[in-house]
């Protein structure tokens, strides 16, 4: 028998609902919680390094909560960890330095990770490496919507995960890497925190970027918000890693997707 997560956020508020200028404090409030919880998760031996830029890009990633991520939002584009040269440099999901910088315009002090790699060094917004991922991801809103402004008037972007995990030489991993069982105790920590963040910005649909996030949401859903299953929408978008077999053209193919779900009309005009 599965338990529903009845949200202590709206425990105090007769009709569920929450005032608008306050959603970006609490969202901060459910990361911070995240962090401390994931204090507590036996990593696999596998994984020799951890950064965490909800923590050490601090300023931009609250920057990027407090400018675009205040009110509810029917949609959120699901991703699962930060990349090397995107989030982990920026605070920014999928945030490729010129795309946070130049189109989201974000920009402010980054800090270290209490061990840094030297193949992976942090260099926020004086990185030079691009994150093709973010690049492909922002690039695309760009095209389709004109300004940010527009893409977050209905939507925001959230992360599975805080971390993003490394072997000593810097090679990334993802908890997709792992075999489901050394996950379980990670999935007990995030799935109930994802569900928090659906529920405070009244999500609707759920664009899951990536197979594990597609999973990952529907099984959280079921598990710990049985009573939504066949409300929220989970709908698939192929990761835009080069790393994903056959993934050339990824912007074409990710429009014919949201054209085929009918999220363009919230995007153009």
């Amino acid at each position: 028998m599965t338990t529903e997560v009845v949200s202590t956020f709206f425990s105090h508020c007769e009709d569920k609902y929450v005032e608008e200028e306050n959603i970006c404090e609490l969202f901060l409030e459910i990361v911070d919680e995240l962090n401390k919880k994931l204090e507590s998760f036996q990593f696999p031996a596998a994984i020799k390094c951890i950064y965490n830029p909800t923590i050490y890009a601090r300023n931009t990633f609250e920057k990027y909560v407090k400018k675009y991520c205040n009110t509810i939002k029917p949609i959120m584009f699901f991703g699962m960890n930060p990349g090397p040269f995107g989030m982990s440099q920026t605070g920014v999901p999928f945030g490729e330095v010129s795309s946070v910088r130049d189109w989201l315009r974000i920009q402010g002090p980054v800090g270290k990770p209490p061990v840094e790699i030297v193949t992976r060094p942090v260099r926020g917004f004086d990185c030079t490496r691009t994150e093709i991922s973010g690049k492909r991801f922002w690039g695309l809103l760009k095209e389709i919507c004109g300004t940010p402004e527009k893409f977050f008037e209905t939507s925001f972007v959230y992360n599975y995960l805080n971390q993003q995990w490394m072997k000593n030489n810097g090679c990334n991993l993802t908890p997709g890497d792992f075999k489901v069982s050394e996950m379980k105790a990670l999935y007990e920590i995030c799935d109930p925190v994802f569900i928090r963040v659906l529920e405070l910005y009244q999500v609707q649909t759920i664009v899951a970027i990536g197979k594990f996030c597609e999973a990952r949401a529907q099984k959280a859903i079921e598990e710990y918000l049985p009573s939504k299953s066949k409300i929220i929408k989970v709908l698939y978008l192929p990761h835009p890693s080069p790393r994903t077999v056959n993934n050339n053209d990824w912007d074409k193919k990710a429009i014919e997707y949201l054209r085929k779900y009918d999220l363009l009309k919230y995007y153009s005009g």
